[in-house]
């Protein structure tokens, strides 16, 4: 019998956020991150969103700039 471990912080789940949460996420560690500056978890997970953030509006102005060249 073959048995395999998985660390709960390396599973992946896609889910649906709008960059308006993102944005408000993105504040709220900004203020923590603000108040203690050695809150090295705050400032990677800010890291992270900001990258999902960049990583969606890239993907908008491809789906529109195709929209655009299809008409």
């Amino acid at each position: 019998m073959q048995k395999s471990y998985v660390q709960e912080q390396s599973i992946n789940v896609k889910t649906d956020i709008d960059l308006g949460e993102i944005n408000r996420l993105i504040e709220v560690l900004d203020a923590v991150i603000e108040s203690d500056s050695s809150n090295w978890k705050a400032q990677e997970m800010v890291r992270k969103l900001k990258e999902v953030r960049r990583g969606a509006v890239l993907e908008a102005r491809d789906q529109f700039d195709s929209l655009l060249n299809n008409v």
